[in-house]
């Protein structure tokens, strides 16, 4: 190779270099990722402190990750590049069997934040089960994919830390508070309870746990075969797909319809002049955040009176993993409101007042619980 044509190749190599970078210094931060569902980094705050302790260059570094241009075909290339190499594992997904993608959830239950929440929980329910009755209050802590799929795990992949995690926080809470739902999902390990390309249980995976729930909780869950079962979706790609960004089949998303159908409100954020008569909005389906048909997606408070005159008022304590949950249980109580804690800025304590619920269910992913800052607001 001639000297010229070395110097093309490095001029060639640092264009390329500095005008990616350059690329991304000018291009406008982005808020959120659609794709992946969550907000990106923005710009960290410079300070002299946070500097001194690294906090600054670790964040910086974090959001040159989120904000790099191009970066969702860049994941792309990279997932192809080592899936190439043999990889089973890319960006802390599994490559599992039957076209699951699976996450890692790497270190995510050993945390000190993950403990935290264990305590901020069992001090909840058990303040809850003095105030309401021990039969009325549970906590149902659903056990993700990665645990319950571990047939379909590749051989190096391992679900116990979670396994573990969940029956610690099961020895925390108050006896007969804790819904179990790992052997429920696990006998149906083979059937549709947990989508491909996403977190999310689908479901008929959240119809398995509601009627062990329901059945702990005193209720009579209707049938099967009482539900009308529509397919909303059979192009759902979800989050964890988002994370490797190569295309794979869609997931297909469903809503259980009740062939008796009764008529209910569903109130968002107290504007009750803006309130609906459906359980789903089905505007998503057109956008890429498919799962957000149930609810509109998770909002700080949603509130649903129902035609029951039980005199029974639910509040449903959650985290995404409630939205195609509850609508089985609107047939079982007079009220039910739905309270996402990491959007949720009135005062708890003082919300429960208001409304005198009877009945508490505290619903999440173990994952979503371990990793969640916004427990302690629990005790407020």
């Amino acid at each position: 190779m001639s000297k010229r044509q070395n110097w093309a190749v490095i001029a060639s190599f640092l264009l390329f270099l500095f005008g990616f970078a350059a690329a991304s210094l000018f291009k406008p931060d982005t808020a959120v990722s659609e794709s992946e569902n969550r907000d990106l980094a923005q710009m960290p705050d410079l300070n002299l402190q946070d500097v001194l302790s690294g906090a600054f260059s670790s964040a910086y570094e974090t959001y040159l990750s989120d904000q790099f241009v191009f970066r969702d075909r860049w994941i792309g290339v990279k997932t192809s590049a080592e899936r190439a190499m043999g990889k089973q594992e890319v960006n802390d997904v599994y490559f599992a069997a039957d076209g699951y993608l699976i996450e890692k959830h790497s270190g995510e239950f050993d945390t000190e934040q993950a403990n935290r929440n264990i305590d901020s929980l069992a001090a909840f329910i058990k303040a809850q089960s003095r105030r309401m009755g021990g039969e009325h209050v549970k906590a149902l802590i659903a056990p993700n994919a990665l645990a319950v799929l571990e047939d379909k795990l590749p051989p190096f992949a391992d679900g116990n830390r979670e396994k573990q995690y969940l029956q610690k926080l099961k020895a925390a809470l108050p006896e007969g508070s804790y819904v179990d739902v790992y052997e429920a999902l696990a006998e149906h390990k083979d059937e549709y309870i947990y989508y491909r390309t996403d977190h999310h249980w689908t479901t008929l995976g959240a119809w398995y746990a509601y009627r062990l729930w329901a059945g702990e909780t005193a209720l009579q869950p209707a049938s099967e075969s009482a539900y009308r079962r529509e397919v909303l979706s059979t192009d759902f790609h979800g989050t964890v797909q988002a994370k490797v960004n190569i295309a794979v089949p869609g997931d297909t998303l469903e809503a259980w319809l009740p062939r008796e159908e009764t008529a209910c409100q569903v109130i968002f954020n107290r504007d009750a002049a803006a309130a609906r008569e459906s359980l789903y909005d089905e505007s998503y389906l057109d956008t890429r955040d498919k799962y957000a048909v149930f609810f509109g997606g998770n909002q700080p408070l949603t509130e649903i009176k129902t035609q029951a005159d039980n005199g029974r008022r639910l509040l449903v304590i959650k985290d995404s993993y409630a939205n195609c949950f509850v609508p089985f249980a609107v047939g079982d109580f007079q009220e039910i409101a739905m309270v996402d804690m990491r959007y949720f800025n009135e005062r708890l304590s003082e919300y429960m007042e208001e409304k005198g619920f009877t009945d508490l269910l505290f619903l999440y992913n173990a994952s979503g619980f371990a990793g969640d800052v916004s427990l302690a607001k629990l005790a407020l």
